[in-house]
């Protein structure tokens, strides 16, 4: 099907999935924009080569971070910048999950308990990371926030990349004394004991809501649930440097949780999509209503104004001092961000740098075209 992508969907299907369900106002304007990108909605530009060759007309990307046609070139400056930020030492990627028995909290208290999980995280590492017996200094820590797993539907959990080693309170570096850097039980039951504690403080203060359907025994049920159970803390094989860690999350950091390229039928308002299970390890195919395939997607567009990725110990920008001191001992440059990728640089680089069609110049703006909304 030519037209097999989620633009196709939302232009077809867009006002009855709106009669059927009420979506919040920044799920409503992501819908707008998914629906509009690189149309005549969003104004473009007149594209013409250096001999004058008119080659039409660009329409303009509409740069959400849910969208599968955009961001190719964020993702990509999202990546030189982060491996210019990374100390040129081993790190560690740690994957922090929540149990699934807390995703309707999480569905009617999204920001709340987002800032729960990025609590609970940097503590606990930083509890592990100032015990002298793991480490005993101030690492650089990058915490990015995921709420899919590979089928859209709701899985929140942490990836985070930590030095191995940090900065003393002497300004000195030092090297972890463990090649594992923390013991994964003592982390696990951390971090749980810190989400399980800042959810009831959350529900006796009244910050955090209950869901339609739970009352407060419910609740505690599971809560008692929750604290019986091995959560999933996982350690993954240690990087000789951040920069392949980098690289992995920047497919996620700036793109959307699903492509055009995993649909795999839509008729008969029902949309089948593929992907790779973890449970299997082979592909499957998830086939669900229209209306129930928007809403998982929906799930996880960011809240406004809200940070997806943060930055912990040395590598937040309030100890970016300390950072150089470390970057000195690895005889590191210290330049801040990464060069700046241009958008001819990016399409050239992914061989798709447009040429006129008619005697293969570059090609150029010639003005810009208006919005028609």
């Amino acid at each position: 099907m030519a037209n097999l992508s989620l633009q196709h969907i939302l232009t077809q299907h867009l006002p009855s999935i709106l009669n059927e369900c009420n979506f919040p106002l920044h799920q409503l304007k992501a819908l707008d924009k998914l629906r509009d990108c690189r149309t005549s909605a969003l104004g473009g530009h007149k594209q013409v080569c250096e001999n004058g060759h008119i080659n039409g007309i660009w329409y303009n990307s509409c740069k959400h971070r849910s969208c599968p046609q955009c961001q190719g070139l964020a993702s990509e400056q999202w990546i030189v910048d982060t491996k210019e930020l990374l100390i040129d030492c081993p790190h560690h990627h740690i994957i922090f999950t929540l149990p699934s028995e807390f995703n309707n909290l999480w569905r009617y208290n999204r920001n709340e308990m987002m800032a729960i999980l990025f609590k609970a995280t940097n503590e606990t590492l930083k509890t592990f990371s100032q015990n002298p017996k793991y480490l005993g200094a101030n690492p650089g820590i990058l915490m990015a926030l995921h709420t899919w797993g590979r089928n859209l539907s709701l899985n929140p959990h942490m990836h985070v990349v930590i030095s191995h080693g940090g900065i003393s309170k002497d300004n000195e570096w030092i090297q972890a004394k463990k090649k594992r850097l923390f013991p994964y039980k003592p982390v696990m039951m951390m971090f749980k004991g810190k989400v399980i504690d800042m959810i009831k403080r959350g529900v006796f203060n009244d910050e955090i809501v209950l869901p339609e359907g739970l009352d407060q025994q419910g609740y505690l049920n599971i809560i008692k649930s929750v604290r019986s159970k091995t959560w999933v803390v996982h350690f993954c094989e240690r990087y000789n440097h951040g920069r392949g860690v980098a690289k992995y999350l920047g497919r996620y950091v700036k793109r959307s949780p699903f492509k055009n390229s995993q649909l795999v039928s839509v008729k008969n308002n029902r949309v089948s999509f593929s992907y790779q299970s973890h449970q299997t390890s082979k592909r499957e195919v998830c086939n669900l209503s229209i209306l129930d395939f928007i809403r998982r997607l929906m799930e996880h567009v960011s809240l406004p104004c809200k940070r997806m990725v943060r930055y912990s110990g040395i590598y937040t920008y309030s100890l970016r001092y300390k950072l150089v001191v470390a970057k000195q001992y690895f005889g590191q440059s210290v330049n801040g961000l990464g060069a700046r990728i241009s958008w001819e640089l990016f399409m050239s680089a992914h061989g798709s740098m447009p040429k006129c069609n008619i005697c293969g110049c570059k090609l150029l703006h010639l003005g810009d075209v208006l919005a028609q909304r």
